[in-house]
C-alpha cells in the first residue's frame, strides 16, 4: 500500500490550457470535425454494407444451429433419462429378464422409441416386437463393446437397416447383469427428430439438416427420406473437422449454393446445419450498393483527411508508449516522457509502476510456492513419522503378531493410509484419480484386473477415505475371496452420471474364488468401508454376497467446488489415528 499511494502522489498533474496539450482535446476537435459526415455514413453504411448485413445473417444462422442443438439434446435427454431409470431395477440386477421387460415396456408405451437389450449376440429384449416374438441376432464389433466398457452413455450414428422405414439412431450405455456386461439401448427411427425443425420456425426457403458423427444425415427439414444417410458435403465436412461452430460458403445435398451455419453437440457429437440460399442473401444486400458507393469513398476520403491532419502527434506519442510496454515486457526501465501530451506521461508512469509491481509479485508467488511445498513436504514427513510410532506402540503393546492376529491387519491399514499420502504429496495435495488408487492398491494382482471407467478427480479427504476402502476390498479377497486362488479376477467397472458428473457408481465384482456366503457377523472391515462412504463421500456401501463371488457397488457424490474449497484452505491435518 505505501508503494501505491508513493506512486500516486508522484503523477503530475494535467497541464492547464496553453501549455501542453491533451489527447481529449485533440479528440474533440477530430469529432467535431467528423460528427456530420459520420453520421450520413454511418447511416448509409448500415443500409447498403453487405458485411453487416451477411453478420446479421451469420448470428441467425449459429443463433438457428444452436436452438436444434439444444432441441436435440432435450430430446435425447427424454431418452438418456429413460435408460436411467431402468438401469436401477431390481430386476434388471437380479437377472430377471421377463420382469424387466415388462418395466421397459412400461417405460416407452406411447413414446415413439424402443428399448433393446444385448449380450453379445442376442437381443435379450426388443419392446418393438410384440411380446413373446424372439428378437434377431445382432452383430456388434469388439470395438463397439470395447467403447461401452469405458462406462459412458452415448449416442449412436444413423445406423441403416434397408431403407428409411427401418433406419435407426440409438442411446446406449452399458449395464452389468449377473456379472456379464450388456448393452441396454433407447432406440428411435430418424423420423422421429423431423418434428424438431417445424418447432424452430426455419424459414421454408432454409435448408435445416442433423449430421451425425460420420457426417451421414441424420434428418433434414426437406425430402428426409431421399437424402437420409448422404454424407455431408466435402467442404462442409472439412470446415466441421475444424471447429465444433461456424459459418461456410457451401452447397446443400441437392446442389443450392447456400451460407450455411454448423454447430456440434457436446453430448451427442452430431452436427446441425442450417443453411440459406446465397441468391437470397445477395438479393437482401447488393440493391443499394452501386447508388451508395460513390458517397461513401467520399466521405471516408473526406474522414481520412481531416484524422490524418489531427492524429500526427497523437500517433507518435502512441508508438512511444508501444516502445515503453515492449521496455516493460522486457525488464527494462521506462525512460522520461518526451511528449507533450499529459495523458501518455501519465500511462507511462502506470507502466512503470505496473511492471515494478509485477516484478514484486512474481516473487512473492514464487516465495509463497516454495513455502507451500515446503509445509506439504514436512507435513507429509511428520504424518508418516507419526504413523511409524503407531505402529511401533502397537507391536510393543499388542505383542507379536502371531499372539494377536489383528496386529497385521492394522499395520496393513496403517501402510495403506501412507501410501495414500505419498500419491496426494505427489500432486501437491490438490487430489488423486480414482484409477491411480486403484492400480496403486491393486498393485500385486494387475494382472488378474479388469479396470474400465472414465477419469474422475478426487479432493484429498475422497482418496483417503477410498484408499482405506479399496485396501479392505483387496485384504479380503487375497484372504477369502477371488485373489486368494490362482484362477480368481476381479473388475472393477465405474461410471459418472451424465447429468451429474460428480456422482459416480463403483461396480467390484469378484469371479473365479471359491464359494462365498453371507458372513455371520459384520466385521470391522465392512463397517470401516460402510463408514468411510457415508461420512467422507455422502455415499452408500452395497454388499451382495454370491457363490460366484463378493459383488460391492459403491455410490459416492463428489460435489462439485469442494476441490476449490479444500485448496483454499489447505492440505488437511493429519488424521488422528
Amino acid at each position: 500500500m505505501a508503494n501505491d499511494t508513493a506512486t500516486t502522489d508522484t503523477v503530475p498533474e494535467s497541464p492547464r490550457p496553453g501549455g501542453a496539450g491533451t489527447v481529449r482535446r485533440r479528440l474533440l476537435l477530430m469529432a467535431l470535425s467528423l460528427v456530420v459526415p459520420a453520421v450520413v455514413f454511418m447511416a448509409l453504411l448500415a443500409r447498403a454494407e453487405y458485411g453487416d448485413s451477411r453478420a446479421r445473417y451469420e448470428r441467425q444462422l449459429v443463433a438457428t444451429a444452436r436452438a436444434l442443438v439444444l432441441a436435440t439434446d432435450r430430446q435425447i435427454g427424454q431418452g438418456q433419462s429413460v435408460l436411467q431409470t431402468l438401469t436401477v431395477s431390481p430386476a434388471l440386477a437380479s437377472g430377471d429378464i421377463a420382469a424387466f421387460e415388462r418395466q421397459a415396456r412400461a417405460a416407452v408405451k406411447g413414446s415413439d422409441g424402443w428399448i433393446v437389450l444385448i449380450q453379445g449376440r442376442r437381443q435379450l429384449i426388443n419392446t418393438s416386437l410384440p411380446p413373446g416374438v424372439r428378437p434377431q441376432p445382432v452383430d456388434l464389433s469388439d470395438s463397439h463393446w470395447r467403447e461401452l466398457r469405458t462406462g459412458r452413455l452415448k449416442v449412436s450414428n444413423l445406423i441403416l437397416n434397408g431403407g428409411p422405414d427401418t433406419a435407426i439412431v440409438a442411446i446406449e450405455m452399458p449395464v452389468i447383469v449377473n456379472g456379464r456386461l450388456h448393452e441396454l439401448a433407447y432406440v428411435q427411427n430418424p423420423r422421429a427428430f423431423a418434428s424438431i425443425f417445424a418447432a424452430q420456425n426455419i424459414p421454408s426457403t432454409w435448408t435445416a439438416s442433423i449430421i451425425d458423427r460420420h457426417y451421414a444425415l441424420v434428418s433434414r427439414s426437406h425430402d428426409q427420406d431421399r437424402m437420409l444417410g448422404r454424407t455431408a458435403s466435402l467442404d462442409m465436412q472439412r470446415a466441421m473437422s475444424q471447429r465444433n461452430d461456424g459459418v461456410v460458403l457451401s452447397h446443400t445435398l441437392d446442389g443450392t449454393a447456400t451460407l450455411s451455419a454448423f454447430s456440434r453437440s457436446t453430448t451427442s457429437g452430431w452436427s446441425f446445419i442450417v443453411g440459406v440460399p446465397r441468391d437470397e442473401l445477395n438479393r437482401a444486400n447488393w440493391a443499394s450498393v452501386g447508388q451508395l458507393t460513390l458517397a461513401t469513398l467520399g466521405l471516408l476520403a473526406i474522414g481520412a483527411a481531416v484524422a490524418t491532419v489531427f492524429s500526427r502527434d497523437i500517433s507518435s506519442a502512441l508508438r512511444g508508449l508501444i516502445a515503453d510496454a515492449r521496455a516493460v515486457a522486457a525488464g527494462e526501465g521506462v525512460g522520461p516522457d518526451a511528449g507533450d501530451l499529459s495523458e501518455i506521461t501519465e500511462v507511462r508512469l502506470a507502466l512503470k509502476d505496473a511492471a515494478q509491481q509485477l516484478r514484486a509479485r512474481e516473487a512473492e508467488e514464487q516465495r509463497a510456492l516454495q513455502r507451500q511445498r515446503l509445509m506439504i513436504n514436512e507435513l507429509n514427513h511428520r504424518v508418516k513419522n507419526t504413523l511409524a510410532t503407531v505402529q511401533s506402540l502397537a507391536r510393543q503393546s499388542l505383542g507379536r503378531p502371531a499372539d494377536n492376529p489383528g496386529l497385521a491387519a492394522f499395520n496393513d491399514r496403517l501402510m495403506a493410509l501412507a501410501r495414500a499420502h505419498d500419491l496426494l504429496t505427489q500432486s501437491v495435495w490438490e487430489g488423486a484419480d480414482l484409477e491411480a488408487i486403484l492400480r496403486q492398491t491393486l498393485e500385486p494382482y494387475l494382472d488378474r484386473v479388469v479396470l474400465a471407467g472414465p477419469p474422475v478427480d478426487l479432493t484429498p479427504n475422497a482418496a483417503l477415505a477410498l484408499s482405506m476402502v479399496f485396501h479392505e476390498l483387496a485384504t479380503n479377497a487375497g484372504k477369502y475371496g477371488a485373489l486368494s486362488t490362482p484362477g480368481g479376477t476381479i473388475a472393477v467397472v465405474w461410471h459418472a452420471e451424465p447429468q451429474a458428473l460428480h456422482r459416480v457408481t463403483l461396480h467390484w465384482e469378484e469371479r473365479g474364488g471359491p464359494q462365498v456366503s453371507p458372513p455371520a457377523r459384520v466385521g470391522f472391515g465392512s463397517r470401516l468401508i460402510a463408514a468411510s462412504v457415508k461420512s467422507e463421500l455422502r455415499g452408500e456401501a452395497r454388499f451382495d454376497y454370491r457363490s460366484s463371488g463378493l459383488v460391492c457397488v459403491l455410490t459416492l457424490v463428489l460435489p462439485e467446488g469442494e476441490q476449490a474449497e479444500e485448496a483454499e484452505r489447505g492440505p488437511p491435518p493429519p488424521p488422528h489415528i
